[in-house]
């Protein structure tokens, strides 16, 4: 055998691939480097779409205008109250509910590090792992609710994560920088990966900048969700319109906060005649009556006195009945129908309008 012959081929090439060519192993190179080029090939629709989701929805975050708005049902503080009483994470959710703000605008920078990690490919490895992480977070509090499981989106974002973070980003699509970075022999390669972390860190900080001159000229469009108005309420009324029926005593309600009842059947069109309905006396003082039949699945929501919501026991959804009975949090996007009231203050009675 000569010299050449017993010259080993370098298993690796720059972009972490096995060679392509003839040597000891001939065919058995080239099938390895197929091999990678089709695995590299297949990750990148799951990178580039998971990179793309999470970048989106860490923008979305910062140019939301009710993201960060405790008024709002749709904030950050809203949504961990509604974490809190659903999830396993309960009692660490609520040490961080005064720090609301804080958490959600580091939710949004790192999703969009997240993002820029696996679209660029820098410090991907990490980028994955922390998407994989937050997934899971996500699995635990916005999902935990969501049965069967697999109708929750977060718990298979944690798995796509999870396989991008052990496959690595391949060598496709990622800039020559980047991977200049990789080829550095003065840096150990723990200092690389310090270094790239620190780059990834930077780039993420300086785009969701991007977003403060459009929350600054209130240009933010975010999901599009709005604030929603209070709550109808009923106000005292000297005569009982004809057709309103009694459903409660002021007192009942009063004492406890809210009260359950029945629409009666002979209720008149178009009210949903037989389905359970609820009266809640609002912090002003004022009542608001809601359809108690949940808009996910049909179970029956009750009066949580603790958080003044309503709250379905079956799947987790929560509604906020000073506004509108707008979705705090659960698997559903609809909020409950509102009811007519009238204020008999005279006779002690609230009554449904006919």
């Amino acid at each position: 055998m000569s010299r050449k012959d017993r010259r080993r081929p370098d298993p690796r090439s720059a972009s972490g691939h096995a060679p392509v060519g003839r040597g000891p192993s001939g065919g058995k190179l080239v099938a390895a480097a197929s091999s990678g080029g089709l695995r590299d090939t297949a990750i990148l629709p799951l990178r580039f779409f998971f990179g793309g989701t999470f970048l989106y929805a860490g923008f979305d975050k910062l140019v939301s205008p009710s993201f960060f708005d405790p008024a709002s049902a749709a904030s950050i503080q809203a949504q961990l109250i509604a974490f809190a009483r659903i999830s396993p994470l309960g009692g660490l959710i609520r040490l961080g509910q005064p720090f609301a703000t804080p958490i959600g605008l580091l939710i949004a920078i790192a999703e969009v590090a997240i993002g820029l990690g696996a679209l660029s490919g820098l410090s991907f490895r990490l980028a994955a792992a922390g998407g994989a992480l937050l997934s899971a977070l996500f699995f635990l509090t916005a999902s935990w609710s969501t049965h069967p499981f697999y109708y929750g989106p977060d718990l298979p974002y944690a798995m796509g994560w999870l396989t991008l973070a052990l496959t690595g980003p391949g060598g496709r699509f990622i800039p020559r920088s980047i991977l200049a970075l990789d080829e550095r022999t003065d840096l150990s390669p723990g200092r690389r990966d310090l270094l790239k972390a620190g780059w990834l860190a930077l780039a993420s900080v300086a785009a969701a900048s991007v977003a403060i001159p459009f929350r600054a000229s209130g240009l933010a469009g975010g999901t599009g969700d709005v604030t929603p108005s209070a709550a109808p309420s009923a106000t005292a009324q000297a005569t009982v319109p004809a057709g309103a029926i009694a459903i409660a005593a002021i007192a009942d309600v009063q004492r406890t906060g809210a009260f359950a009842f029945t629409i009666p059947f002979d209720a008149p069109a178009p009210l949903p005649a037989g389905d359970p309905g609820i009266i809640v006396r609002l912090a002003d003082g004022t009542f608001v009556a809601y359809d108690a039949v949940c808009t996910h699945a049909g179970c029956t929501v009750e009066w949580d006195r603790r958080d003044a919501i309503l709250a379905c026991p079956c799947h987790g959804a929560t509604f906020d009945p000073a506004h509108r009975a707008a979705v705090l949090g659960g698997p559903t996007d609809q909020p409950l129908a509102a009811l007519p009231l009238v204020i008999d203050e005279a006779g002690g009675r609230i009554l449904l309008r006919g």
